[in-house]
């Protein structure tokens, strides 16, 4: 059923998902301005490329000599993977990696035109020039060699997708807490919201025909309308801010807890100095491991995008700024250029 034999279809899978991943930090490191580790996984390896372009290999080496049917189906096979990913990972994680809801023609943020071209013209180069040179490297390469590397790169891909899916699990835990907390904070504002809509609407529909007779009338009616609406607006922006008071409080907490374990962690290491250094290692051993348990959580949230409607969004953003207080960080961003290195 395969064009290839599987030692060489897998090869082809991690060369194309490593070199996909190299175009994904160059890209994002030009139009970010900063190092971000792309793809689901930590490792250097992006599935998307590696699975699109194999498929776009196996489907269209017959038309070589056709430029228009390998851009055009390139383009079309490599969307339609690209979205059957992003949908696949977004109902099973409830998180984005990529996002493309500020660019035009875009389908949920999944796809767009944009990046459909990109991937016609890179796939239609890469049949001409990369894979030619990619399977001469395979081939020279001994069946002994293949193996080897491969069984080294798949045990590696499999320990990497334990790792991020743990990582994922414990990232969805807080995002659901800090959503609840959100959505209680919320309820009343939303009540006492409907209530004061309910009033100006009932005003703009009994005002109606007042309007309609003076001049007079119409403007007191625009008046009472706009000061609902201030009152409005003010009680919602009072209750956002309780909530982002909430969710800072439960960040701190966190961090707060690492802290003090470290400071516990100097302490008893001062005081058994000569007594009892074993027990002082132990602990300061426990502090360091509660950070270090972290750094899989903030990998993640440096490798998530979202959209600005994005239910998880708020969550997110809460999460990667607690994540930067805990590991040192002066900000986010900051922790994310420099996340690898940590």
């Amino acid at each position: 059923m395969l064009p290839f034999t599987i030692t060489e279809s897998l090869m082809m899978f991690f060369i194309y998902g490593f070199i996909g991943w190299v175009v994904e930090v160059i890209y994002y490191g030009i139009t970010e301005g900063q190092f971000i580790n792309r793809g689901f996984l930590n490792g250097a390896l992006c599935p998307v490329y590696g699975i699109g372009f194999y498929c776009v290999i196996w489907a269209f080496r017959p038309f070589l000599d056709s430029f228009p049917v390998l851009f055009f189906g390139s383009a079309i096979v490599c969307t339609v993977v690209e979205l059957l990913a992003g949908v696949i990972l977004y109902g099973i994680f409830h998180l984005r990696w990529w996002d493309y809801s500020d660019y035009k023609f875009n389908l949920n943020g999944f796809i767009c035109l944009r990046f459909s071209i990109y991937w016609g013209i890179a796939c239609s180069l890469g049949m001409y020039m990369l894979h030619p040179a990619v399977m001469r490297f395979i081939h020279w390469m001994s069946p002994l060699a293949r193996q080897i590397v491969l069984l080294i790169l798949i045990i590696n891909t499999i320990v990497d997708i334990i790792v991020t899916v743990t990582a994922i699990v414990g990232f969805n835990k807080k995002i659901r807490f800090l959503n609840n907390v959100s959505d209680v904070y919320r309820m009343p504002s939303n009540k006492i919201g409907s209530s004061i809509y309910g009033t100006v609407d009932t005003i703009v529909k009994q005002a109606t025909p007042a309007v309609q007779m003076t001049q007079n009338d119409y403007k007191e009616f625009t008046e009472i309308y706009a000061a609902h609406r201030k009152a409005e607006r003010e009680l919602a922006k009072a209750n956002r801010e309780e909530e982002r008071q909430l969710l800072s409080k439960y960040a701190h907490e966190g961090k707060k807890s690492i802290v003090n374990s470290s400071k516990m962690a100097v302490d008893m290491s001062k005081a058994a100095v000569g007594k009892s250094k074993a027990v002082a290692v132990d602990v300061s051993k426990k502090a360091v491991g509660k950070v270090k348990k972290l750094l899989p959580e903030a990998r993640l949230a440096s490798r998530l995008r979202f959209g600005k409607n994005d239910e998880n969004a708020e969550a997110i953003r809460v999460l990667r700024q607690h994540y930067a207080d805990v590991l040192g960080a002066d900000s986010d961003e900051e922790l994310f250029e420099d996340m690898e290195a940590v």
